[in-house]
């Protein structure tokens, strides 16, 4: 399944390139378009602070969470106002937005990081088995 999952954002970010390039070429750069780019590089902008606070601090998970989301949130604010998805009135929309994908993302995280730790575990215990026989 993992597998299958992967295989299938690469397809969907080569399918989503290819339509891009040549809609850029064709019809030069739409708002859709720029709406695409944009959230690539605010991902691109996220996952980068992420790591940097992974690497340069040292809270606890929660911690680190509650940081990131803050962060986060700073970050989609910043570019919302720059190129005008959220006007004063309406700011608070980005802890709505960074909230929502922030629970699904951490959450695909934990699943990851238990399957991740239910397998080391298991390769301990069998070097375990083999050393005592």
């Amino acid at each position: 399944m993992k597998r299958i999952l992967r295989d299938t954002c690469i397809l969907f970010a080569l399918m989503t390139l290819s339509v891009f390039a040549i809609s850029i070429i064709w019809m030069g750069m739409t708002d859709e378009i720029k709406l695409v780019l944009y959230l690539f590089v605010l991902s691109l902008i996220i996952s980068s602070a992420n790591y940097f606070l992974d690497e340069f601090t040292s809270l606890p998970i929660i911690w680190s969470y509650i940081v990131k989301y803050f962060v986060a949130t700073a970050l989609v604010m910043l570019l919302g106002f720059i190129v005008g998805w959220f006007y004063k009135s309406n700011f608070w929309m980005a802890f709505i937005y960074v909230g929502i994908v922030f629970v699904l993302w951490y959450f695909i995280d934990a699943v990851k990081t238990k399957k991740d730790i239910d397998y080391i575990n298991s390769k301990i215990q069998n070097m375990r088995k083999k050393r005592n026989e």
